[in-house]
């Protein structure tokens, strides 16, 4: 889908009862309804934050979980890690890329189960939102391993939930999410403004939500909840801005529902801080495209 100069809003759709608005905004409202984190990834979640953890104590409790052991061992051979050896059993993962690697590939784990259902419902639509929750991750990864290389793997986690607020309206308001797809195809409008006018929130807030829900870092919940605020790019963490950028690059490349091919990448304000030049996003969309046609598959 190209995206094209977006129209004046729409006002709501007058269909939807005052009954429906009422459950949709309790998903913004309270945390009952979305989704929890698995109990193995908690509780590595919690070891892998504790100094005194050993790679023996994390070990055990990964192992527990076969699903989340084999896409783990899959990406820490995968070239996004490039170690010098290949990585036969969890310990040496654990020893190889350390802690925050871990928290994050965890994280992948649990977060590829929300998008993998095995319902009716998953479709079309999860996979294009987790093939651009992928590609913004990879985009981030690089951008800060480039700029800001202490924050790579929250910029990897960052790029990886930012739309996961999409993921729980898909799921806990189906209907009304077909309706905000329909019009973000239809009337070439964006996410977040149409779940506004629909709803009265949108999904970074929801998302938000989410990450408070599973205790990740607070400064991922700050830059989740708020990665559709232009103002926020001028705060000096600058994951803001990798995030802006990465989120960007995939829509310039049409990875997800957003084909954006003429965005101007150099001129937009997020780019400010960093001062890339054209062929330094060529440069980045190309290693993109490249990771993910051969390390998608670990991901699926």
């Amino acid at each position: 889908m190209t995206r094209v100069a977006e129209a004046p809003p729409a006002p709501p759709d007058p269909s939807i009862k005052s009954g429906i608005e009422d459950k949709l905004r309790s998903i913004i409202m309270t945390t009952r309804d979305l989704p929890a984190m698995p109990q193995v990834a908690a509780k590595v979640l919690e070891l892998s934050s504790d100094p005194d953890t050993s790679a023996q104590k994390l070990q055990q409790v990964i192992a527990d979980d076969q699903a989340m052991t084999a896409r783990i061992l899959k990406i820490a051979n995968s070239a996004m890690y490039s170690c010098s050896r290949r990585i036969k059993t969890l310990t040496e993962a654990i020893v190889m890329l350390g802690f925050n690697s871990i928290r994050s590939l965890v994280v992948t784990s649990a977060a590829r189960n929300l998008y993998n259902t095995h319902s009716s419902r998953t479709g079309l639509k999860e996979r294009l939102l987790w093939e651009h929750s992928i590609g913004a991750a990879f985009a981030c990864r690089i951008l800060a391993e480039a700029h800001a290389p202490k924050y790579t793997e929250e910029a990897f986690l960052a790029g990886l939930l930012h739309d996961i607020g999409k993921l729980v309206l898909n799921q806990k308001a189906p209907r009304e999410f077909d309706e905000i797809v329909q019009v973000v195809y239809n009337q070439n409008r964006t996410f977040h403004k149409t779940e506004r006018i629909i709803l009265g929130f949108d999904h970074a807030q929801v998302g938000g939500l989410l990450i408070s829900k599973w205790k990740l870092a607070s400064i991922l919940e700050e830059v989740i909840c708020n990665h559709h605020d232009p103002a926020i790019l001028q705060d000096e963490n600058p994951l803001h801005a990798i995030l802006d950028l990465g989120n960007k690059i995939c829509h310039k490349m049409g990875i997800g529902f957003v084909e954006d091919p003429d965005f101007d990448l150099v001129g937009c304000p997020a780019n400010n801080r960093f001062q890339l030049q054209a062929e330094d996003f060529e440069t980045i969309m190309e290693l993109v495209r490249t990771t993910l046609e051969t390390e998608m598959e670990i991901f699926v």
